[in-house]
């Protein structure tokens, strides 16, 4: 494996397919990524994929699209066509990505998780001009072509990709010619309704690069360091979807902006099935260093963890704290574990957080990852078997649930709510920068919205009880609870506590334009609402007000697994949508009940 340049170089002001051919000729044989052999057999193996192999993977594939589907006419603004593809997860939603930037397109990457309506809306919003597919394309991408005249073709294989060495495709344009161009478009998570297309241009990425690079200042330091420094390459295990913004961050932004090398799981369809995935292909990884440390000089050299970071998003990481036996195993392969997307339960934190190292992210499409600082007081690393832990601070207040951000990023806080338990709920609000402080510095979303000066960013949070400097993410704005009586409630903390126990495996609480609560359950198999877990479920009402409380007789059971955006979060509204008869029945019986023991 060649060494990585430390520190990694800066690349602010450079496109992303000039990034990657500089880096190919400077340091070709360095390790881009690496993916399974074969996604259905994680005994293969691995394949590592160098920075000269995914700069020739996009020369072929852009010959491919200027053959097959045509470079965009000169002349015409790049970025202003898209090309759609919705596949396996695999290395070549890298190589689309950046060859469809140099010949002209931008590339949108569509969930296959949402229905056939959401994403013909998606696509018809964002001006596709062809599908492209895998070789077996998903029953999904037929339906869409069976709906919609799009003219489709079929890609290359990975193996077809990678095979043989082509003459560079030509791309000429500097960063200030294309800086303002749409290079790559993704969409909203769909939480709130259908999702709707966000085109990153060159300067949005300029300005992600450099929120990577923002210095801690004086007291705090980047608590994201563990996840991505460009001081030193991260290995990061990306259990993540490569259709949304998480995946494109780990497969494409960090490892040309600042050297991250992302690592893939075998296929998975379930938040267990992402775990089991995870624990075996870091296995196969703990299996080969030992193969090769036992056949080099270094025969004495101890293996040990294979990678600095695992990625997750919150359902998969309650998953690993369900199992203690995959707590266990993943403690051993990885130095720590990173979620974002939403919350985990605290005792999921707590038992996580004094195993191994745990990081809580968050990052929106618009910003992507935000840059998160801490006192240097305080250290997430409690991996007990490091003897320096044992003068760390004891991590049994949950201190691990908040951050504080990067005074550049220009975020304040607006009081909106007072909790049940007393807090005061914050609303994130951000600020434009004048473009003068922070050496010019302007935050992401400003550059797909120009025209805005400050944005409520609809993210919630509440202070730590002892120290004001640190946050604690406590839910989304669009969450609320509006109830015909005008009364309102954040319901996160709530289902979060219910969903925390061994009986449940999902819970919903609805309410909005209702006149009492309602409880969305799935339990796990065998599980019943007896009254045991009734108990539970009381001891949750009492933190509730009495307008939010759930009656025993307003809880409805469901059987299949709630829906998910891609980063992990319950799409409600579409869950009140497809439950909406059940819960009109509900209401029904319930509020009939209610009125009749009144009388």
């Amino acid at each position: 494996m060649a060494a990585r340049p430390t520190p990694w170089p800066e690349f602010h002001f450079t496109t992303l397919p000039n990034i990657l051919r500089l880096l190919a000729s400077q340091y070709p044989n360095i390790t881009y990524a690496e993916f399974p052999r074969n996604p259905n057999d994680i005994s293969e193996g691995y394949r590592e994929f160098t920075y000269l192999d995914v700069a020739n993977a996009v020369n072929t594939l852009a010959w491919w699209i200027d053959k097959n589907v045509g470079r965009l006419e000169e002349g015409n603004k790049n970025g202003k066509a898209t090309l759609v593809y919705i596949g396996p997860n695999d290395i070549r939603y890298v190589v689309l990505s950046l060859a469809s930037i140099v010949t002209g397109y931008k590339m949108l990457f569509p969930s296959p998780r949402y229905g056939v309506e959401a994403l013909l809306k998606l696509i018809e919003a964002a001006d596709a001009k062809a599908m492209l597919t895998p070789e077996t394309p998903l029953p999904i991408v037929t339906e869409i072509l069976k709906k919609k005249e799009l003219e489709s073709h079929e890609i290359p294989s990975v193996d077809q990709c990678f095979a043989s060495k082509v003459d560079e495709y030509p791309f000429m344009k500097t960063f200030e010619e294309c800086k303002d161009e749409e290079m790559l478009c993704l969409h909203t998570s769909g939480t709130t309704g259908f999702p709707k297309p966000i085109p990153y241009t060159h300067d949005w990425v300029s300005s992600f690069s450099r929120t990577t690079r923002l210095r801690a200042t004086r007291g705090f330091r980047r608590s994201d360091d563990d996840l991505y420094n460009a001081s030193r390459g991260t290995r990061v295990f990306a259990a993540l979807p490569p259709f949304h913004a998480s995946g494109v961050t780990f497969m494409i932004l960090l490892p040309l902006l600042v050297g991250v090398t992302p690592i893939y799981p075998p296929a998975y369809t379930t938040p267990e099935g992402a775990v089991d995935a995870t624990l075996s292909g870091l296995d196969v990884l703990y299996a080969a260093r030992q193969r090769h440390v036992a056949n080099s000089d270094a025969a004495k050299e101890k293996v040990e963890r294979v990678v600095d970071m695992v990625v997750m998003v919150p359902p998969c990481v309650e998953n690993v704290f369900r199992y203690p036996g995959k707590l266990h195993r993943l403690s051993q392969r990885a130095h720590g574990l990173c979620y974002g997307g939403g919350s985990i339960v605290r005792e999921a934190g707590d038992a996580i957080s004094h195993k191994m190292k745990l990081l809580n992210a968050i990052a929106s499409t618009e910003l992507g990852l935000w840059p998160l600082i801490r006192p240097r007081s305080i250290d997430y690393n409690t991996n007990a078997t490091d003897q320096e832990q044992e003068k760390k601070e004891d991590f049994s207040d949950g201190k691990w649930e908040y951050y504080a951000f990067h005074p550049a990023f220009n975020i304040h806080f607006d009081p909106v709510y007072i909790s049940e338990s007393g807090h005061t709920v914050f609303e994130a609000i951000m600020k434009r920068n004048n473009g003068k402080d922070w050496d010019g510095y302007v935050q992401p979303w400003f550059k797909l919205y120009p025209d805005s000066s400050e944005k409520r960013l609809g993210d919630l949070f509440i202070q730590h009880p002892s120290d004001t400097t640190l946050y604690k993410h406590y839910g989304r704005a669009d969450d609320l609870l509006v109830f015909l009586t005008n009364e309102k409630f954040y319901p996160t903390v709530a289902e979060q506590r219910i969903a925390g126990f061994p009986e449940v495996a999902e819970a919903l609480l609805v309410g909005t334009r209702r006149p009492i609560a309602a409880l969305v359950l799935r339990l796990e198999d065998g599980g019943v609402v007896d009254d045991a877990l009734w108990g539970k479920i009381e001891e949750v009402n009492g933190s509730s007000p009495v307008y939010a409380r759930v009656q025993r007789n307003m809880v409805l059971l469901v059987q299949e697994p709630f829906l998910r955006t891609a980063k992990g979060s319950v799409r409600k509204v579409d869950m009140a949508r497809m439950y909406e008869r059940e819960l009109d029945s509900l209401y029904r019986r319930g509020c009939s009940e209610e009125a009749e023991e009144k009388r």
